[in-house]
């Protein structure tokens, strides 16, 4: 009995001791969360991934910005495989911010350039205490642009329709010039832009400026176009490479609301100036020229019909006087060696062919003349197939944010 009673006392003394150990084995493998200690670092480059979009150039023909509805899909390469949690961030998009996902739409609303990022976490848990969070932000390398292209000629504003011609394709747009305008105010054509928001806009437009009957030595340098934003002049045309592309960019800061202009001076326009034509014999009647002026040129022009007018005399000739009437009173103008001066001598003219006559002006006044006759020159002599006409075309208007 004596024997057995050891022999259970030791056997609860073993079962004692190998219950405390594996408590102490435990209480020192297990770690305390307190004593866990968390490393994070930011990476440039180090994993490796890119941002792929369906497209970065995209355009859009709403002139109220703001107003857009644009979806962007986005899709993330990933190039390591132990990548544990994306992120993707898009300033000014809709959603701003998406996670655990590889590819996603984006909405915008707006003109502009919109980047991208793709931020990127590893964790590594492999020391029991340490816990090492590793981030990367990848960007996209082209950020997505959404620009304004005109692809409606036909809606803009103009002071007259019938001289605004847009072609089939709507890309095209042209302003003609087959007749005499009434005075010198120029054609207008506009179109209204909102919400913008001050912003710095740039502007690029294709133009080009075609002569119906051009000759190769009719230089000159008179406004022929302008562009203007509201009514600040963006830039002119003066000088004229016949039938020709250009491209004008130009940049306008702080523009929310405004109108996009175009401005084409008219060639020719009704004179006040008259040439009156008094015949030397009493076998030819009178003749009254209309006169045109060549706008902003200090030119006035007539053309003279006297091809079909007989003479019974090789003397006989017409007596030209330029005369004008303001305020009830008639000014004459007649010439002086080549020079027109007020109540000057007639300018002989010889009937039985046509003419073209070109009087220079100074200060709004005649001072030169010159004449021109059909059987000595190469030069239009009727106001039909002059050399002035001009049609301006237009295409490819861009708005972009800067």
């Amino acid at each position: 009995m004596i024997i057995t009673t050891n022999m259970n006392l030791k056997k609860k003394s073993y079962h004692l001791f190998f219950f405390g150990f594996m408590l102490s084995f435990f209480s020192k493998c297990t770690p305390d969360p307190s004593a866990i200690e968390y490393f994070r670092s930011e990476r440039n480059g180090d994993f490796k991934a890119r941002i792929v979009v369906d497209s970065t150039n995209i355009y859009r023909n709403n002139r109220n910005n703001g107003q857009l509805s644009v979806d962007i899909e986005y899709k993330a390469v990933l190039l390591d495989s132990d990548i544990d949690s994306i992120e993707w961030v898009f300033p000014d998009g809709n959603p701003e911010n998406i996670k655990e996902t590889l590819s996603t739409s984006v909405n915008y609303s707006n003109y502009g350039r919109f980047n991208s990022m793709l931020i990127l976490t590893k964790v590594d848990t492999i020391y029991p205490n340490n816990i090492y969070s590793f981030k990367d932000t990848i960007e996209i390398s082209r950020p997505v642009e959404i620009s304004y292209k005109e692809a409606n000629w036909s809606s803009f504003v103009t002071t007259d329709s019938d001289n605004w011609l847009v072609l089939p394709n709507n890309q095209n747009v042209i302003i003609r010039e087959n007749e005499i305008f009434e005075t010198d105010t120029p054609f207008e054509a506009s179109a209204s832009f909102k919400g913008f928001e001050n912003k710095k806009l740039k502007f690029s437009i294709d133009y080009k400026l075609t002569y119906k009957n051009p000759l190769t030595n009719n230089i000159t340098q008179n406004t022929k176009i302008e562009v203007l934003i509201d009514n600040l002049k963006a830039f002119g045309v003066s000088g004229v490479s016949n039938d020709k592309y250009f491209t004008q960019e130009f940049v306008v800061d702080n523009l929310s609301d405004f109108d996009f202009k175009i401005k084409k001076y008219p060639s020719i326009s009704l004179s006040d100036w008259q040439l009156s034509l008094t015949a030397s014999s009493t076998t030819l009647s009178d003749v009254d020229v209309k006169l045109y002026d060549l706008v902003n040129q200090d030119k006035i022009i007539g053309y003279i019909n006297l091809e079909q007018t007989s003479t019974s005399t090789e003397t006989t000739s017409y007596e030209a006087l330029l005369n004008t009437t303001i305020n009830g009173t008639k000014y004459n103008f007649g010439s002086n060696n080549q020079n027109i001066i007020l109540d000057g001598d007639p300018i002989l003219i010889k009937p039985g062919s046509n003419y073209k006559i070109i009087f220079n002006t100074e200060d709004s006044l005649p001072s030169s003349y010159e004449i021109l006759d059909e059987n000595f020159s190469s030069i239009p002599i009727n106001i039909e197939n002059n050399e002035y006409y001009l049609d301006a075309t237009f295409k490819k208007l861009f708005i972009s944010v800067e």
